[in-house]
């Protein structure tokens, strides 16, 4: 299928408490499915698109604080309500998110901290470089990683961006990764962090992993959902 939902490729095994931020969710307490970001001590963000079919918070659970697929060593957390943006559009994936509320809030530690989230004035700057995460296929059509990966990515201009894909691409959505391909997220990250480093050594959330044509293919970036362009429906929610 054009649209692999939901890898990373050509990334590195990531630490234990690198990404302290990175939730892993699971369907029926059986599989990951998606990637999800903390925000706050009850707050994820994720795609809206892994809840297309199931939508019934209960179905769900967070793992939180752990590299492991497994969720082995991981703070297992229930889910209270899924929030779908009003404006998400399952054909298009305009709007792609989606506010996981926790049963309870969780205590931070060194493996469990949120993410900032941008204000909608901040500018990640194109050719900057980012890092995506998660526990996707390591190749196109591949299994999960059973380890937490990581890459760095280039943010792609918006300008740049439609000539990739002239039709899909809305000011909701921004492009990450190379042009030649090489390394992308793919199935199983949808719903994880596009995380970029700001020089006051702060790491802000540019982007939640979304759609792309394949995985790391040539002229096909991956596309995340632009999290400034989100910020007023998600501090809305958080108050």
């Amino acid at each position: 299928t054009a649209l692999t939902f939901s890898k990373i490729v050509g990334g590195s095994t990531a630490a234990r408490g690198e990404w302290p931020w990175q939730v892993s969710l699971w369907l029926r307490q059986k599989e990951h499915k998606c990637g999800a970001v903390l925000i706050a001590d009850r707050w994820l963000l994720s795609a809206a698109h892994c809840f297309d079919i199931y939508s019934d918070p209960k179905m769900w659970v967070a793992f939180l604080g752990t590299p492991f697929l497994s969720g082995i060593d991981g703070k297992m957390e229930k889910i209270f309500r899924i929030y779908k943006h009003p404006f998400y559009n399952v054909y298009s994936l305009d709007y792609d998110v989606a506010l996981l509320e926790l049963n309870v809030p969780i205590k931070f530690s060194n493996t469990i901290k949120p993410i900032c989230l941008p204000d909608d004035s901040h500018i990640f700057h194109e050719g900057a470089r980012c890092f995506i995460t998660g526990w996707g296929s390591t190749k196109e059509g591949g299994l999960m990683s059973k380890h937490l990966q990581k890459a760095a990515v280039n943010m792609i201009g918006d300008q740049a961006c439609k000539k990739f894909y002239p039709v899909q691409i809305s000011s909701r959505m921004v492009c990450a990764g190379f042009p030649q391909g090489t390394i992308d997220s793919c199935s199983g990250d949808a719903g994880g962090p596009l995380a970029c480093k700001e020089p006051s050594g702060k790491w802000f959330l540019a982007g939640i992993t979304s759609w792309g044509y394949g995985c790391a293919r040539p002229y096909f970036p991956g596309v995340y959902t632009k999290v400034t362009a989100v910020q007023g429906w998600i501090a809305q929610n958080l108050k």
